[in-house]
């Protein structure tokens, strides 16, 4: 078996989505791993597209060792050749996502859990092993995921979170550096693992298009 590399996109590709799209293509050429990319709602019709990157952990990818599910606005930077599937870890965990775990953890009690992992949606590198854990406690029952369904509101973050709690997941060694999801806004990109491209021009802001933060890193050799 060898290890895939999926991004999800829902609906017509824009510019920046077709770049990213090359560059992980790229990326998986360079570490020897496959890629794929998946459309539409093929985890559940009835969800956001963000929640359609649970996919990953269907039956559809169990020839492969590791999956590697990345936000369709990732870029490998140049020359970046280390393999991400040789790092342990299953996804981010900064101090946004430690707030959004305090957070769910309370407002969804008998769902969510402090001492489970939460991870940002982003970037999530599984095992087959772990994949099989989560699917075999998604028992489709939709009225849960319903309170994650709408833009901004945990949708996959939340979802993934709520089976690893229950399928026993531990929180340690669950999380990969923060440089496999580095915000672009961010000092020193061309050390990232993956630049992850946001709107803000610096952390305070202000703000403009992705792609004008793309052609930035771009014109400054990061990507």
């Amino acid at each position: 078996m060898t290890n895939l590399i999926l991004q999800h996109f829902d609906g017509e590709l824009r510019e920046l989505d077709k770049l990213s799209i090359a560059n992980i293509k790229n990326y998986a050429s360079t570490i020897n791993a496959e890629y794929c990319l998946i459309i539409g709602k093929p985890y559940n019709t009835n969800l956001t597209a963000a929640c359609q990157k649970m996919h990953m952990i269907s039956h559809d990818f169990d020839s492969y060792d590791d999956v590697l599910m990345l936000d369709i606005d990732m870029f490998a930077p140049v020359n970046m050749n280390e393999n991400i599937f040789d790092v342990q870890g299953v996804g981010l965990y900064s101090d946004t996502q430690k707030r959004l775990h305090s957070r769910i953890s309370i407002d969804y009690s008998m769902l969510a859990s402090i001492n489970a992992p939460y991870w940002g949606g982003a970037i999530y590198k599984m095992s087959k092993e772990m994949r099989v854990r989560l699917r075999n406690v998604d028992f489709h029952d939709d009225a849960w995921k319903l309170k994650f369904n709408k833009p901004y509101h945990y949708e996959d973050e939340g979802i993934m979170h709520v089976l690893a709690y229950r399928a026993g997941l531990s929180a340690e060694t669950a999380y990969l550096p923060n440089k496999w999801c580095q915000c672009s806004f961010l000092p020193n990109p061309e050390k990232a693992g993956f630049v992850h491209v946001r709107t803000k021009i610096t952390p305070g802001g202000p703000k403009r298009e992705k792609i004008q933060n793309y052609n930035a890193l771009k014109d400054a050799g990061v990507l």
